[in-house]
């Protein structure tokens, strides 16, 4: 699950003041330069809001008003305040979401007249964000109240009685990518939940935009009269959630993770800390501010959804990669410890001598530096991918002993049919005796290294090995060249150094044989395992 703010992953980012207006809906030039006084005197980080307003330099307020106090936002209050020394008054300028200005306004202003703010007024006053709210504007309200002089220190307190003057509006239009990200990562199983602070139909009316299903929209205050398990399904059942607390937003992450989803969350403001370092995967962008980016755990140098989808399917290859790895040395590696417990009991000799292994483990060691770079069946990384020790444990049990059969049925070949057992004649001479040891390591070396490097190609995919499913071109050449060198070895200047002697060519008909049955019946051991036992 992707939790995602909206402003900046749904929208561009580029909050334009768009309307200035009284409660009626007429233009005022009173709101907006209220607005800009609120924007311009406080001494908190500026958001894109005050940008937005501050955006209109026209207002040349410096040098007409002074900053006698401020009252900082918080999202308990969802409101700030600045207090301005103007025209003999010290007047309290408050900003912030409607709902909370309304309830500590006791007038409204239209025109020069104030009128009282009555209960039963509400519904005709909000008409106008409401229509805002519906075509896409986040709404906020500016209010003031004027004190004496002589009062120089404010609380939150001392916003109550204000008088509503009226609206500014900002619009942050939709990005024109975000519907095919949002298709795109609900296509590889992720779904999107809008964790946001904003109003909600402004939340409603972007998420339908870019085509989110939109059943219904949570708002906070919802959310926090549930009870721990209401909560729980609530937030599993509802992708859309608005006006919601920074706290709010990390209980919703931190629900969803005691449910077992993997969660991540996208978010770039201070307000956003708690539910980075909440999520399984907190996620910034290089723009974020400082904290933010701290507490998230990858930072992005785009602020993009299509950036994510991209993300996460590199990711799951290589996590696709790596589990592939994993089995097959831990299935080769199994087979082998049959193969030489077994081989050292049977034969008065060492089986492959100590060079030998340290030889063909390097080879096949090398023969496995493509997997990095192999391709990953397109349906495997459609899907969230999970660490299944046991699946794995299970596929080293099932597949590790084919390749002790073929090492057995390699240890009978050299034995019997290439005359290795003259070894226990006594009319067989020391030379000739130290002649068959060679021969029947070499064998096994070959074979071991071959069939080791031609597994890879077998278990790496559940199709049908070069033709449903295709190696990429790094792994091809690694696995063919690691081969090819197992075989040039014995007839190589080396094959002393490494006590190894020529094979008579009749040893690679059946090896031959041995590599295309191998490949069959662990194939099919394959198929069948999946199909019981299921894995990544």
């Amino acid at each position: 699950i992707l939790c995602t703010d909206k402003t900046g992953t749904l929208t561009q980012d580029k909050v334009v003041l768009e309307k200035h207006v009284d409660i009626t809906g007429d233009v005022s030039r009173d709101v907006l330069q209220y607005a800009y006084l609120n924007s311009f005197y406080q001494t908190g980080l500026r958001n894109l809001i005050d940008r937005a307003v501050l955006a209109h330099i026209e207002l040349n307020v410096e040098g007409r008003c002074k900053l006698v106090d401020e009252l900082p936002f918080d999202f308990q209050r969802r409101r700030m305040s600045v207090i301005v020394e103007y025209e003999g008054y010290h007047v309290l300028i408050c900003k912030g979401a409607v709902e909370e200005i309304y309830s500590v306004c006791s007038n409204y202003q239209v025109d020069d007249e104030i009128y009282p703010l009555i209960d039963m007024m509400h519904d005709d006053l909000y008409e106008e964000v409401e229509t805002l709210n519906n075509n896409g504007y986040r709404v906020l309200a500016i209010a003031y109240r004027e004190f004496p002089s002589l009062k120089n220190s404010f609380s939150a307190d001392d916003e109550k009685g204000l008088t509503l003057l009226g609206y500014i509006a900002f619009f942050d239009p939709p990005k024109d990518s975000a519907a095919a990200a949002i298709n795109s990562l609900q296509s590889i199983g992720v779904k999107v939940k809008i964790l946001t602070g904003d109003n909600m139909l402004v939340t409603k009316k972007v998420c339908k935009d870019v085509g989110l299903q939109v059943k219904h929209v949570i708002i906070g205050e919802e959310l926090s009269k549930l009870t721990p398990e209401e909560f729980s399904k609530t937030v599993q059942q509802f992708n859309i959630f608005a006006k919601l607390s920074p706290f709010q937003k990390e209980k919703v992450i931190s629900s969803l993770r005691q449910s077992g989803h993997v969660v991540g969350y996208m978010g770039d403001g201070i307000n956003d800390s708690p539910s980075l370092r909440a999520a399984d995967v907190g996620i910034s962008v290089d723009s974020a501010v400082d904290v933010a980016k701290e507490s998230a755990d990858i930072v992005l140098l785009e602020k993009s959804l299509l950036v994510l989808e991209d993300g996460i399917i590199e990711g799951r290859k290589v996590f696709a990669n790596i589990v592939k790895y994993i089995r097959m040395s831990a299935s080769s590696n199994f087979g082998n410890m049959f193969s030489v417990v077994g081989a050292s009991y049977l034969f008065p000799f060492l089986p492959m001598r100590p060079v030998q292994i340290l030889l063909n483990n390097l080879l096949y060691d090398f023969s496995q530096t493509g997997i990095p770079t192999d391709n990953v069946d397109k349906g495997i990384v459609l899907k969230p991918l999970k660490w299944e020790i046991n699946n794995i444990k299970r596929f080293m049990i099932f597949i590790g002993p084919l390749s002790s059969i073929f090492d057995y049925a390699t240890f009978a070949l050299m034995w019997f049919f290439f005359g290795v057992s003259q070894f226990l004649n006594p009319s067989t001479s020391i030379i000739q005796k130290e002649l068959l040891e060679k021969l029947f390591q070499t064998g096994w070396f070959v074979e071991s290294l071959l069939t080791q490097t031609l597994i890879v190609h077998i278990i790496r995919s559940r199709k049908v090995p070069f033709f449903g499913s295709h190696a990429s071109l790094s792994m091809t050449l690694t696995t063919l060249f690691i081969m090819l060198i197992g075989a040039w070895l014995p007839y190589s200047p080396f094959a002393e150094t490494f006590g190894l002697v020529p094979l008579p060519a009749i040893y690679w008909i059946w090896i031959i044989s041995f590599l295309i049955f191998y490949a069959i019946i662990t194939h099919l051991v394959k198929v069948w395992f999946f199909k019981k036992y299921g894995g990544n």
